[in-house]
């Protein structure tokens, strides 16, 4: 995967992410998204899943849960 190729992906995760922060209240500035981002990608791959919507949005509930930012 090119960096060409990944960033519109990487955007997408970021802006479910973002809206699973917003349901339980968690503000956080932009570079602190992009680093969840990127861990939340980084445990989706390792986990083998992929990069859906759906998928980015479940590890993102699980990592909200347990990690309470």
């Amino acid at each position: 995967l090119s960096l060409h190729d990944a960033l519109p992906i990487f955007a997408r995760c970021k802006r479910v992410i973002e809206r699973q922060l917003r349901k339980h209240s968690i503000v956080v500035d932009s570079k602190e998204l992009d680093k969840l981002t990127i861990e939340i990608m980084d445990l989706a791959y390792a986990k083998g899943g992929s990069y859906s919507d759906k998928t980015i949005e479940q590890f993102a509930k699980v990592y909200i849960a347990n990690f309470r930012l």
